[in-house]
Order: C-alpha cells, then sequence, then structure tokens
C-alpha cells in the first residue's frame, strides 16, 4: 500500500484517538465549567485560535469566491454537528447508559448515509464484516442486545449519530477552491452560536465561578484537539469512503479502554478484549478490500 494510501488511514486512527481525548479533557475542564460552558468556550477559542493560525491562508479573492449556498453549508454543518450532535449527546448520556451512548454513537452506518447522499458505493465484500464489527463494538461497549431498549436516551444518541455524520459528509458540498484550511476556520466560525443560544435561553452564567489550573490545561488541550478534530475529519471525508471511514474510527472504542485503564484504573474485561480484537481486524480487512477497489483516493475531485 502506497503512503498515499495510508496516510487517511493513519490520520482516521489518531482521529479516533483524539475523540477520546477529548473526553479527558472534558472532564479536567469539568472541575470549574459547567457543560454548556466547556462547549461554548472551546469553540469561541477554537475559531480565535483557528483565525490566528490560517487567517492568513483567506485573501478578498477567497470571500469573492464564497457563495451564499458556500455560507449555507457552512452554518448547516456547524448546526448539525455542534447543534444537533452535541446537545443530543448531552441529551442521551443524562437520560441512559453510558455504554448505550457508546454503542449508538458509534454505530457503523457512514456507508448507508453516503449512498444516500451520494450514491457512493459500497463493496459488497464488506458487509459481513461492517456486521461483525457491530458484534465487536457491543462487546466493547459491554451491551447485551436484548437488554437494549429504545428509550429518550437512546433515541437522542440516534439523532446525535446521525447529526455527526452527516455533517462529516457535507464536507464533500464544500467549495472545490478552497483548502482544508479555509474550511476548517469557516466551519469554527459558527461552532459558537447554537451553545450561546441554549445558555440564553437556560440563563446559564457564561463565566464560571472559579478556575482552577487543571480546567485551564483541559481547555487549552480541547482547543487545539478541536481545529485539529476538525481538520482530520475533513480530510479523512474526502479521501475516504465512508463505510471505510466508519469502521477505522471504530477504535475509538478501544482507546477508550486503553485511556480508562490508563488515566482511571478501569479494568479490561475478556469481552472488551475480545471485541478490540474483532474491530482491529475488520478494520485492517476493510481497508485491504478497499485497497483492491481503489476507495482509497481521494473521494472528492
Amino acid at each position: 500500500m502506497s503512503k498515499k494510501g495510508t496516510l487517511p488511514i493513519i490520520i482516521a486512527v489518531f482521529q479516533a484517538l483524539s475523540f477520546v481525548l477529548m473526553g479527558v479533557w472534558a472532564r479536567m475542564m469539568s472541575e470549574s465549567f459547567t457543560t454548556l460552558q466547556q462547549v461554548f468556550w472551546r469553540f469561541v477559542f477554537a475559531a480565535i485560535v483557528a483565525w490566528l493560525v490560517f487567517g492568513r491562508k483567506f485573501s478578498k479573492k477567497v470571500f469573492r469566491e464564497l457563495s451564499k449556498k458556500d455560507w449555507f453549508i457552512y452554518a448547516i454543518r456547524a448546526g448539525l454537528n455542534y447543534g444537533v450532535g452535541v446537545l443530543l449527546f448531552t441529551v442521551a448520556v443524562l437520560h441512559t447508559k453510558l455504554s448505550v451512548v457508546s454503542f449508538v454513537s458509534s454505530l457503523p452506518i457512514l456507508g448507508l448515509l453516503a449512498w444516500i447522499m451520494f450514491r457512493e458505493k459500497y463493496d459488497k465484500n464488506a458487509i459481513p464484516l461492517v456486521a461483525l464489527s457491530v458484534i465487536g463494538l457491543a462487546l466493547v461497549a459491554g451491551i447485551t442486545f436484548t437488554g437494549l431498549s429504545i428509550g429518550l436516551g437512546a433515541t437522542a444518541a440516534i439523532l446525535s449519530m446521525i447529526g455527526f455524520d452527516v455533517s462529516f459528509l457535507m464536507v464533500r458540498y464544500h467549495n472545490k477552491k478552497l483548502t482544508n484550511f479555509h474550511n476548517t476556520t469557516l466551519m469554527l466560525s459558527f461552532a459558537w452560536i447554537i451553545p450561546l443560544i441554549i445558555l440564553l435561553i437556560q440563563h446559564q452564567s457564561f463565566i464560571p465561578h472559579h478556575i482552577n489550573n487543571v480546567a485551564i490545561f483541559g481547555l487549552i488541550a480541547s482547543v487545539i484537539l478541536n481545529i485539529t478534530q476538525l481538520y482530520m475529519l475533513n480530510y479523512i471525508f474526502t479521501h475516504l469512503k465512508a463505510y471505510v471511514a466508519g469502521n477505522i474510527l471504530l477504535v475509538e472504542g478501544i482507546f477508550a479502554i486503553i485511556i480508562g485503564y490508563l488515566f482511571y484504573s478501569e479494568t479490561i474485561t475478556i469481552e472488551e478484549t475480545v471485541g478490540a480484537a474483532i474491530i482491529i481486524l475488520c478494520a485492517v480487512f476493510i481497508s485491504r478490500i478497499s485497497t483492491k477497489e481503489g476507495n482509497l483516493s481521494k473521494v472528492v475531485d
């Protein structure tokens, strides 16, 4: 496999790790910030830093090339990702078990959504592997299908997952004349709006009563990660088929087990180990199938 073919896969694996690390930084911030304050300030500072770092890549010509449709796409992506995705994820974790939220939010439906939105081809040889990876995911999340019920929490998790996934795929609608630096910066420019509206509706304070050093470190780390995550996601979903990216991102569950063990002394069960092995094997085989079919080339021309 060429370096050009492996780079998107490597970035997808690192992206899965970054998803888990965001949970670590969020826990650190929770010592001073409420959930909404976390989300709001992370996105505000992420937008500011993105403009400071990537602002030099913008010019009058760039803004002239942006149509109303382009601005609409950025606003809709931000709404789906940071409004529907983040907001309903918060509702989900407050109304059902974390294992259920983790399982539902990681279901590999990206391939189906990509087919609906773009008629993206789905390699039939990968279907059994995707199905098997769901079993691995259930083992990692500690889910028993007999006890899985669809209540408010699970419904919110499903809608949250769809919001995130559709936003990921909509990167393909962006103006082809713009770079990933432009897309990342403009997307983050809208990210803080919905958290702001929710804070105002709930009459919550914008500023924490106290901020300790741990929370500050968590804020800085999460701001950096918010920028790099969005940049990587934009890259991943323009260079990989959706079902390939979706299955590779399932290794997030494996990283969660490792981080939980290293940082929080959480135990690792036999079921989690077996599930992790299944996910890894399925991701490897799907990547190989996609390489043979030429699916690791750039998706957006």
